[in-house]
């Protein structure tokens, strides 16, 4: 059975909760919160993948967090996405040289699944999808605006069970 990977950054607990929170606020109707333990930035997703080709995703990661020092990222609003036609809300990440070219290579070193849509990497955190019906376009700025610090990076697994999807630490990686 192969295993669903995916390389991942986590906020601290308190980030998270405040998040969710200023989410909640926006009081938009049939919006499911995502739980605060899986709330996370994507830096690369992986997919499905064989359990003997593990040892060559961790180096490949490892290779790719080489040399990058942590960063502090910053949180500036809350958006419904995609545009047009929004079925989540995430809070948006104001973009980052380290969190660029930390995503570049890891894009480079795992390419099966390298832009498929051609569109430029875009850092969120997915706070809350929505049901079925179409919501509205919201942009909601943070004040003051969360931060941060980018101190490792996380292979993680994606575990599906008919209750939702639990993720489990594969690896960590850290900055230097």
């Amino acid at each position: 059975m192969p295993l669903r990977l995916f390389v991942a950054a986590y906020p601290p607990a308190d980030i998270a909760a405040g998040l969710l929170a200023s989410t909640t606020a926006l009081n938009i109707p049939n919006a499911k919160l995502v739980s605060p333990e899986q709330l996370h930035l994507t830096l690369h997703f992986i997919g499905d993948t064989d359990a003997r080709q593990l040892p060559d995703v961790h180096e490949s990661i490892a290779r790719s967090v080489s040399g990058l020092t942590p960063a502090c990222l910053r949180i500036t609003h809350l958006e419904t996405m995609p545009p047009r036609r929004p079925h989540l809300i995430a809070a948006i990440l104001s973009p980052h040289a380290t969190l660029s070219e930390l995503h570049r290579r890891l894009a480079h070193r795992l390419a099966r699944n390298l832009n498929e849509k051609g569109r430029p990497y875009l850092p969120h955190m997915t706070t809350a999808r929505f049901r079925n019906e179409q919501q509205p376009e919201i942009t909601h700025p943070l004040e003051p605006a969360p931060e941060f610090d980018l101190t490792e990076v996380l292979l993680m697994r994606s575990v599906l069970h008919s209750s939702g999807a639990e993720h489990r630490i594969e690896a960590r990686f850290p900055l230097a």
